[in-house]
């Protein structure tokens, strides 16, 4: 772990952030062989999957080998949840359009995030952990989660994957006030992530009690 660059109550907050993600992935990963149903939204779970490629295989986190192989770690599991994608997300698209055409739009997305997130980094657009595009990329989740969680139906989703996702991003965040004080980009995306976390809790309670009433 690099605590010569970075503050060890920063990478503290990071660590257990972290952690919060790794336990969102095991239930979610327990919801789809469940369910048959993977509740993250399809254009970010190939946008998450090509962000975890880019910063395993062409470049690696600065904060240290732990955090390396966790990010190795969580390209792993997202190959895993994207299949699903390709295999299961169909079954609860609307649109003929897309639903005809599943898996070549869940693949020319991935193929369409890949440069996207390679020279968003080469340009030297990114932070040397990849705090900027991961923001950006968790705004994105924030904001389509309860959408598609309306048009599919709260009975297929995970309250504890909800408060994780909420947890796990809200400490991350924590680490990157202290890591970044300056860069005023990832901290303005890190509080509005965490308001559309929230928004997305209460949401989802309120769906869920409405069903359990019915």
């Amino acid at each position: 772990i690099n605590t010569v660059k970075y503050d060890n109550t920063g990478l503290i907050f990071n660590g257990i952030g972290c952690l919060f993600w790794v336990i969102c992935y095991a239930v979610l990963i327990k919801t789809i062989i469940k369910k048959k149903f993977v509740e993250m939204p399809f254009f970010i779970a190939a946008g998450n999957l090509a962000w975890e490629f880019i910063w395993s295989v062409f470049y690696h986190p600065d904060t240290g080998i732990l955090f390396s192989l966790s990010y190795q770690s969580a390209f792993l599991i997202d190959c895993f949840i994207f299949y699903y994608v390709i295999k299961y997300g169909a079954d609860f698209i609307k649109i003929p359009e897309i639903k005809k055409n599943w898996k070549l739009i869940c693949i020319g997305l991935l193929i369409g995030w890949i440069p996207l997130n390679f020279f968003f980094i080469y340009n030297n657009f990114d932070t040397c952990i990849g705090a900027n595009s991961g923001y950006i990329l968790n705004i994105i989740i924030s904001v389509l989660y309860p959408w598609v969680m309306l048009q599919t139906g709260a009975q297929h989703y995970s309250k504890l994957v909800a408060w994780c996702k909420m947890l796990g991003t809200g400490l991350i965040s924590v680490s990157m006030f202290i890591f970044y004080p300056e860069n005023y980009f990832v901290q303005t995306l890190a509080v509005l992530v965490l308001i559309l976390d929230c928004y997305y809790i209460y949401l989802l309670n309120i769906k869920k009690k409405a069903i359990e009433a019915a």
